[in-house]
């Protein structure tokens, strides 16, 4: 369930300079400091990308509120649960599960580029599988990320990046579209259901930033390991294509690439209570 929608400002590629050109004040101080060993920090502060989650026990996640809004955006189809440790059924999110986005900058007073990195554990969703010998079948799914609750895990020295964080908000127009969503297209992937391995797979399927929806492809690591299955990866969007405009001046304080990272590390455990059928509006379906 979406937000109340508010008539939108006009857009411009200036929306946030208020917030980024304290970013390039900072980076002009630490330019005067010495250009080197600012380089340095830059390339050391530089956050990893988000890989899998460690392998451990741990018990599914209590069932969410049916009014959560978080989980109204992923509704779960109508299947059982199931206690099978195999690979077909219904997958669910769990605790631990993270998502964010990696922006490259670049501030006039430094030759170095910064990485912007922003991440929230504010996510939910759903994958249905169905398994062959050498394949799974992804039948239909869904992730939705809150991006009201990303927050800069990045550094930049005399500054801090967390004053970016409502300038991205705002750029994503939270306010009214306050979930970024995926939802995997049907397809067949050749990995190995029986083996704990890393495999490496791509899954294509339709994105939605800001209330427009894109096709996308995640490039993700996966593993099946003591029943629970981990995935991380990205994909990078142009999001202009979105209606997202990020600050591109040549010659300004700061230049964002309009090309970003979005990154996921999810943690998924079968699905244990039952599933309600619903339309996407939210009405119970009713038997044919």
């Amino acid at each position: 369930m979406e937000a109340e929608p508010e008539t939108p400002a006009p857009r411009s590629s200036g929306v946030g300079r208020s917030i980024w050109w304290k970013v390039a004040a900072a980076a002009g101080l630490v330019a005067v400091l010495g250009t080197a060993g600012a380089i340095t920090l830059l390339y050391h502060g530089r956050v990893q990308p988000l890989g899998l989650a460690q392998a451990g026990p741990r018990s599914p996640a209590a069932s969410p509120s049916p009014d959560d809004p978080l989980t109204l955006a992923c509704r779960r189809p109508a299947v059982p649960g199931t206690g099978t440790t195999g690979v077909a059924g219904l997958w669910e999110t769990q605790r631990g599960s993270i998502a964010g986005y990696r922006a490259h900058e670049r501030f006039a007073e430094l030759t170095s580029p910064h990485e912007a990195v922003a991440r929230t554990d504010q996510l939910s969703g759903w994958v249905l599988v169905a398994a062959g010998d050498d394949s799974i079948q992804i039948q239909t799914g869904c992730i939705a990320i809150d991006v009201r609750n990303l927050n800069s895990v990045d550094e930049l020295p005399g500054f801090n990046t967390a004053d970016r964080d409502q300038s991205a908000r705002d750029m994503l127009g939270s306010r009214s579209h306050p979930f970024v969503v995926f939802e995997p297209y049907p397809s067949t992937i050749a990995v190995d259901p029986a083996s704990a391995a890393v495999q490496h797979i791509q899954i294509s399927g339709d994105l939605e930033i800001s209330g427009v929806t894109k096709p996308a492809r995640f490039a993700l690591d996966v593993r099946l390991q003591n029943s629970e299955l981990t995935a991380a990866g990205s994909t990078t969007v142009p999001v202009g294509d979105f209606g997202v405009q990020v600050p591109e001046e040549v010659g300004g304080f700061v230049q964002v690439d309009p090309h970003i990272t979005l990154e996921v590390s999810l943690i998924l455990l079968h699905s244990r209570h039952p599933a309600v059928a619903a339309n996407q509006d939210g009405s119970p379906l009713q038997p044919s």
